[in-house]
């Protein structure tokens, strides 16, 4: 019946993961990922998979223009190269993850930066 309707069925036997959010990025575009938090890695078929052990911010550094995504992730969160395919899996909706970034100094009022600078001796 799905195929009389133009619609795919998915086979119940396929790798089907349910997340939060994420993004795919093209691994060509990529020259470097900064990852300072504690993980293990996965080999597969096609690639691999980090699975994190923390929460922290990764970095992509991209081969042009001198770009960077930078993000938070927390632990249980997932990188995996899928061939091309760079794809952040996170465990948690995006509204989660805005909440961790990090705040500007021009952010911060007077006595919040006079208490963060290191005392002179």
């Amino acid at each position: 019946m799905a195929d009389e309707n133009g619609m795919n069925e998915i086979d119940e036997n396929t790798d089907q993961n349910t997340v939060g959010s994420g993004f795919v990025v093209n691994v060509n575009q990529i020259q470097s990922i900064d990852i300072p938090l504690r993980f293990n890695r996965v080999k597969t078929d096609n690639g691999w998979v980090i699975n994190l052990l923390e929460p922290g911010r990764i970095i992509i550094n991209f081969l042009t223009s001198m770009r960077k995504l930078e993000t938070a992730l927390v632990a249980g969160d997932r990188i995996e190269r899928d061939g091309n395919d760079l794809i952040i899996m996170r465990s948690q909706s995006a509204d989660t993850y805005r909440s961790q970034r990090s705040t500007s100094t021009l952010a911060l009022s007077r006595e919040e930066l006079l208490s963060n600078t290191p005392s002179e001796n």
